[in-house]
């Protein structure tokens, strides 16, 4: 009934506890698909292992070309009615199969989308929490607020998908991003649903404590992580723009997405050079992709229009885009209480606080980690494995 599948690359301390997670699932109709990304550790051998003790584990070795092609490689392989995907650090609530399959077979729906649950819970905060967390309704068809406003993006790993929509609409994850490559996605898929179904029950334990992770190695590179975010949104305004979205209220709400994706954080660089260079590229993507004109008509109030125009004048005043400029940007979009909280909350970091940002968070600086010692892992799998000979 449904395929979950599970990329794997560098997570010999993690895999058991992921694999585990699955395996107690209340719903046993189900086939797991492991994508062995060219792992360099261990991870191989316990899959390996995991495909010998339960015959719904099946493992693709793969060489490693990333992330986006290990999933892409599983939903061509996928058998099931149903499809979702798992990140191999993080872990299912027993009951996320049971509750998802009921839903599509009751509801006829394309996208299920459902509440995380972060761990350990010390190192998270309130905007990572409300960012894993959905509330309990259900769309038909396209829905600007299902997009912009319910937490449904970015992540692919919260949701299920009906199979045959994502095959039958060639939906795939796009292979020449280095990372980004959820938003892409989730753009794609929520805006082509025909039915989209959010629980706000947490279905998924997503896992805070890994330094090694894709996305903390990738955000180690401030500037290279920033031009592959203007990268990113060329890639979604191309789709919306094939598939007729970019007019009226949506294309409005993709500009205010666009802007705030992207100039928060060139607002807060530290080098004017990499500064500058973001927003050249930035003033190339507008000039790019929109008129004067489109900009004029689209933006959701004057403010946001100054600083679009600005930007798509650019000629090197990166001075005007300094730390200070975030507050006038702030107040542009979400109004002036906005800014004050902005400016109190930089003012307590200033003097030692910790402050959460309505971006990435600056304060990873995690130190927990709950994994399992390899050879202990092995040393289970092949314990199990023998009592079953």
């Amino acid at each position: 009934m449904i395929s979950i599948i599970v990329p794997v690359y560098k997570v010999e301390r993690y895999l058991f506890q992921c694999i585990e997670s699955i395996r107690a699932q209340t719903f046993t109709d189900f086939e797991v698909l492991c994508i062995n990304d060219g792992s360099p550790d261990r991870s191989g051998e316990i899959l390996g292992l995991y495909s010998h003790i339960d015959p719904r584990i099946k493992v693709i070795e793969l060489a490693n070309q990333g992330v986006s092609h290990a999933r892409n490689v599983g939903i061509e392989a996928a058998r099931g009615k149903y499809l979702c995907f798992v990140d191999s650090d993080d872990l299912l609530m027993p009951e996320m199969c049971d509750t998802c399959v009921n839903a599509f077979e009751t509801e006829g729906l394309d996208i299920i989308k459902f509440s995380a649950e972060a761990f350990p819970k010390e190192l998270s905060n309130s905007w990572i929490d409300s960012t894993i967390s959905v509330g309990d309704c259900t769309f038909s068809g396209f829905s600007n607020r299902l997009i912009f406003d319910e937490h449904s993006r970015p992540y692919p790993w919260n949701g299920a998908y009906r199979t045959s929509f994502i095959k039958d609409g060639g939906i795939r994850f796009p292979e020449d991003l280095t990372l980004g490559e959820d938003q892409v996605f989730s753009f794609v898929t929520l805006s082509r649903s025909r039915k989209t179904k959010l629980i706000h029950t947490p279905l998924y334990r997503y896992r805070l404590s890994r330094k090694d992770s894709l996305t903390s190695l990738a955000s180690c590179d401030e500037l290279s992580r920033l031009l592959e975010h203007q990268r990113v949104v060329r890639a979604i305004l191309k789709d919306w723009r094939s598939s007729g979205l970019m007019v009226g209220e949506s294309a409005t709400r993709m500009l205010d997405f666009v802007y705030t994706f992207l100039l928060f954080d060139i607002c807060e660089m530290a080098d004017d050079s990499d500064r500058n260079l973001l927003l050249e590229s930035f003033s190339q993507l507008l000039n790019d992709e929109f008129s004067r004109s489109e900009i004029e008509c689209l933006t959701s109030g004057p403010g946001v229009c100054k600083w679009l125009l600005r930007i798509f004048d650019y000629a090197g005043e990166f001075e005007l885009f300094n730390n200070n400029a975030i507050y006038d940007v702030v107040r542009s979009i979400y109004g002036r209480k906005a800014s004050l909280r902005r400016r109190c909350h930089d003012l307590i970091d200033g003097l030692g606080g910790q402050r959460v940002s309505p971006g990435v968070d600056k304060s990873n600086n995690f130190t927990a980690d709950d994994g399992i010692e390899v050879d202990d892992v092995i040393c289970r799998l092949k314990k199990e494995l023998a009592e079953l000979s």
